[in-house]
């Protein structure tokens, strides 16, 4: 372990000399500035718009706890005035509620209409037992937007309008989703920095230095990554603390978040030599993983889906809403698992040869696939090949399930079923077909029996990790073509076993081209994921 201190007190000092005397230092400073202060603005907004409206009271008002309105407590003679002038948007005398006929007076007048709601709905179902409110039919009667003459009373609106809580949609969370944004923008900066310093190693030949010195590449990676680690989480422990966040429940959310976007970033600089691609692929990888995070935690409360991003666990959080082991776990442990394997893969890839090696990036990636078999029997290093791509494949499987569930039509279906089965075969066939590249793989009963070993292992890990979210993906109809399901898991593992085979056979025996032999594979499961499909309607 002092190895990695060694290391981690190394890249503190590299750091150091690299801020010296410029101006990068101030603008990582100003960036957590901003940062906090954001943060710190944001830690009791409810919503967008805070102050957006101005309302009188007179009275007896009940409280309106909504950041979009500004309270002012006025007589009913001062309330008309003002409400007349356009000082004020909307007037509560009592139990009345005037408004003007301008568009920011009835606009207000909705926005006072959506909070009395909600506040009714939470009043309803905190004064009942569950068991003994349903099924549950609010009626609200709404007072008149207009004006009425001085002296005249308002007029009550009818018919009532009927809200069914259970079919109410939430409001969404976006200030929720903007103070969990605050907490990825400083792990994706410093993690970009974890890139460029190793890359500048790389190209520099410093790393190769390295690699002679009586260390592992695990204690290298380990102590090269561990100051930035530290310096993330230790922005998550200031950014919960400044918006009155739990704390503990806030590293055990984006602990697992940190550790997945330092394993993509270190992929980045293992398989390229230039700056200039490791900064187009790192600004691509930093596109889309915001979009992955963000967009499915903006429908939390709609769809058990948003649970794949972590951001919606943070969301509930910052509602003070409960969640269970199974929601936690399911962005979280496919996450911690990708973080291991990219471990995994940099200690086998951090060599010399591969690391200075110039080839196209299909060699690269056939050579780093070996690289992480080669030390390995076959039948031990193909059964867990497929094991551990599992987490990888589960999340684009998971993301695109959210995206077939929202988008009905049966090309988009058919392309998501394709491309599901496209993912599997290549994960599943590509460390044999490397294998028999490499010359380990000679018969076609070897190949069989590998192919027999990647469809157990890829079904194990599959299988274990659809355990913990069966409750998510099971609300999806198409969820029963991506992850399927049989007697005694006979028939997924024949299923898994003949399509593999089908790959492997026409490349290694037949001379097939890859592209070819996978093409037809995938062909075969996207049938196969269509008749479970059609058979679970």
């Amino acid at each position: 372990m002092n190895q990695v201190f060694v290391i981690a007190w190394r890249e503190i000092t590299r750091l150091r000399k690299r801020f010296s005397g410029g101006a990068s230092p101030l603008a990582a400073l100003a960036l957590l500035a901003v940062l906090g202060l954001s943060a710190y603005t944001l830690r009791d907004s409810v919503s967008l718009g805070n102050g957006l409206y101005r309302a009188g009271v007179s009275g007896d008002v009940p409280v309106i706890d909504d950041s979009r309105f500004s309270i002012l407590t006025v007589t009913l003679e001062d309330g008309r005035a003002l409400l007349a002038d356009g000082a004020i948007d909307v007037l509560i005398v009592d139990s009345q509620v005037f408004a003007r006929e301008d568009d920011k007076s009835q606009f207000a007048l909705r926005a006072l209409k959506q909070y009395m709601e909600e506040f009714e709905l939470q009043r309803v179902s905190s004064s009942f037992v569950d068991e003994e409110a349903f099924p549950l039919r609010v009626g609200v009667n709404y007072l008149g937007g207009q004006q009425p003459p001085a002296g005249s009373e308002p007029q009550t609106v009818k018919p009532e309008e009927i809200i069914i809580p259970s079919i109410t949609p939430p409001p969404a969370p976006f200030t929720q989703v903007l103070v969990a944004l605050i907490y990825i923008l400083p792990i994706t900066f410093i993690s970009i920095f974890f890139t460029s310093s190793f890359m500048d190693e790389k190209a520099n030949r410093r790393l190769t230095i390295l690699l002679s010195a009586p260390v592992t590449p695990f204690q290298i990676i380990l102590g090269k990554m561990l100051p930035y680690a530290v310096f993330a989480l230790s922005t998550t422990v200031l950014i919960a603390s400044l918006t009155d966040a739990n704390i503990p429940l806030a590293l055990a959310i984006f602990a697992p978040t940190t550790m997945f976007i330092f394993a993509i970033y270190l992929m980045v600089p293992l398989f390229y030599r230039t700056f200039k691609d490791t900064t187009f692929i790192s600004m691509l990888v930093t596109t889309l993983t915001t979009a992955y995070l963000v967009f499915p935690a903006m429908f939390t409360n709609t769809s058990d889906l948003a649970y794949i991003s972590p951001l919606t666990l943070a969301v509930k959080m910052y509602r003070l809403e409960p969640f269970g082991w199974r929601e936690y776990l399911l962005p979280s442990l496919p996450m911690t698992a990708i973080f291991g394997f990219a471990m995994f893969a940099g200690t086998r890839l951090l060599n010399e040869e591969f690391l200075m090696g110039y080839k196209p990036l299909t060699c690269k990636l056939a050579d780093a696939i070996y690289l992480m078999m080669a030390h390995s029997r076959p039948w031990f290093a193909v059964t867990l090949w497929s094991f551990l791509v599992i987490p990888a494949v589960y999340m684009a499987q998971v993301v695109m399930l959210a995206f077939a569930t929202n988008l009905p039509v049966r090309l988009i279906l058919a392309a998501v079923l394709f491309a599901s089965a496209f993912i599997e075969e290549l994960v599943k066939t590509v460390g044999i077909i490397v294998l028999a590249q490499r010359g380990v793989i000679r018969t076609v009963r070897e190949a069989l029996w590998l192919s027999f070993l990647s469809a157990l292992g890829f079904l194990i890990g599959e299988k274990l990790l659809v355990f913990v979210s069966v409750s998510v993906v099971s609300e999806a109809q198409v969820s029963g073509a991506l992850f399927e399901s049989g007697i005694f898991l006979l028939i997924p593992l024949t299923a898994h076993f003949i399509f593999v085979s089908v790959v492997n056979l026409l490349r290694i025996k037949l001379k097939f081209p890859y592209w070819l032999a996978l093409g037809i594979g995938t062909i075969f499961h996207f049938i196969y994921n269509a008749v479970i499909l059609r058979g679970g309607a």
